[in-house]
Order: C-alpha cells, then structure tokens, then sequence
C-alpha cells in the first residue's frame, strides 16, 4: 500500500487547539443516538462540496479498496455512497460480470452518484436511494460478497442497519469500514475539537473511541483487524462475515 500522508501538525498548534478546547462541548456527554432524519439533512448541505472538502479520505479510500480484495463477478455494497467517489474503482475490480450495489439516502448527494454513473457508463453499478436499514427490502438475503463502509459512523451505530447488513451478505464476505475516530493516550485532550469538527458528518458519538464496536462484537464477524490512521484520529477495519 501507498505510505500514509503526513498530518503537518505542530506542537505549537496542538497546544493552542487544547486551550480552546473550553470553546467546545465536552467529550464526556451522553451522546445522542443516530437519526437518519438529521444525518439526511446535514448531507443535503454538504453535498455540492463534499468532495472538494473532504481530500483527506481519497487515501483511506484507496486503501479500503485493495482490502475488499474483489474479483471479478463479485457483488459489492457501497453503503453510504455519497457522490459515488468509489463507484468507478469498484466497477472496474468487479468487472461486467460483477455487480455494485450503492444505497444512500440522502437524494442531494445520490444525485452527484447517478451524475458520475451517467458520464462513466458505469452499466454495472446499482443505484438504491435508501437508508441502510431497509437493505433487505431492496436486495436479496446472502447475495453480497463484500461490504465498504467508507465514513459511515452513524450506519454503524445502527443496530437496525447492522442488522440488514449482516443478513444481506454472504458467508464469507469481506467488510471493510474506514472513517474517523477520537483520538486516544495524550492527544485525547483534543477529542472535544474532533467532536466538534466532525459535527457536520455525524449525528451521534456513540463509540466513537471504536465506531466498529458494535460490529465486531456481534458474532457474525471473524477475522476483526483495526489499523489506526492519521496519528489515529481515523481508522480502516476490516473482517470476514463468520461461515
């Protein structure tokens, strides 16, 4: 894999985002649970500039990726798909006899997806307007081979989600999640600034010390791996759906 880019942050200005730190709501809250309804309508805001905002992914993205491992003739679930920005690599590993399947419910940010469908003649990608938790009324039951959640936090704290999820895919699929994370050891002083610059992208902190708890501690996941990201601030995990 490509080496990972460095975060060009100085002592000095991690010392000075601590002492703003008052300026931002503390980590210790009980945080609220994850509200498809909000999430849809932070996205709506967001997506004419998402990905000119959010360069920083565009690495985990490539990473998470390679860790699918597809192959051609495989059905692969973009979940939260946003603009599409993985629908072209993903068409391409699967190949015409394969098959995307992207679900997002946000319309506003579906509409960049079809757009690059569209102008790609990405004639095997599937398009589904949908919140994850209606995953099993729009495709079968044991038919995806692998799983990418890329910057999906409010999905994994979705038991409902987690739950059309885990029955869509089959014995053996791949899952791979990458998004963000707080930051542990001495550097969690800066956490309330990570609460409060992810804001926008999440409704809800519920774990998010480990987004992929939830996932990973159900017992239809083997083979769990976390690797930590950008000075661990972000994360990509992946594991196997348990034969």
């Amino acid at each position: 894999m490509d080496s990972e880019p460095t975060l060009h942050t100085s002592s000095a200005t991690l010392a000075n985002m601590a002492q703003q730190n008052a300026r931002f709501a503390p980590s210790t809250r009980r945080p609220r649970s994850a509200s498809i309804t909000r999430s849809t309508a932070q996205y709506r805001t967001l997506a004419t500039n998402y990905d000119a905002t959010t360069p920083r992914i565009e690495f985990l993205r490539t990473q998470a990726h390679q860790l699918l491992s597809l192959r051609p003739g495989d059905t692969v679930l973009d979940v939260g798909c946003g603009t599409g920005k993985s629908l072209p690599a993903l068409s391409r590993a699967v190949g015409p006899t394969g098959r995307v399947i992207a679900i997002e419910p946000c319309a506003e940010m579906m509409r960049f997806a079809r757009a690059r469908v569209r102008e790609l003649s990405l004639s095997n990608v599937d398009l589904i307007e949908a919140p994850a938790a209606a995953l099993c009324e729009a495709i079968e039951t044991d038919s995806i081979d692998a799983v990418l959640m890329m910057f999906t936090h409010d999905v994994l704290q979705s038991s409902a989600a987690l739950d059309h999820l885990l029955a869509v895919a089959k014995n053996g699929a791949r899952f791979v999640l990458a998004g963000g994370k707080l930051f542990s050891g001495a550097l969690s002083l800066l956490n309330p600034w990570v609460e409060w610059r992810q804001k926008p992208y999440c409704t809800t902190f519920e774990n998010y010390d480990a987004p992929w708890r939830k996932l990973f501690d159900t017992q239809a996941l083997s083979a769990t791996c976390v690797h930590p990201r950008y000075m661990g601030i972000a994360y990509i995990a992946h594991a196997v759906r348990a034969k």
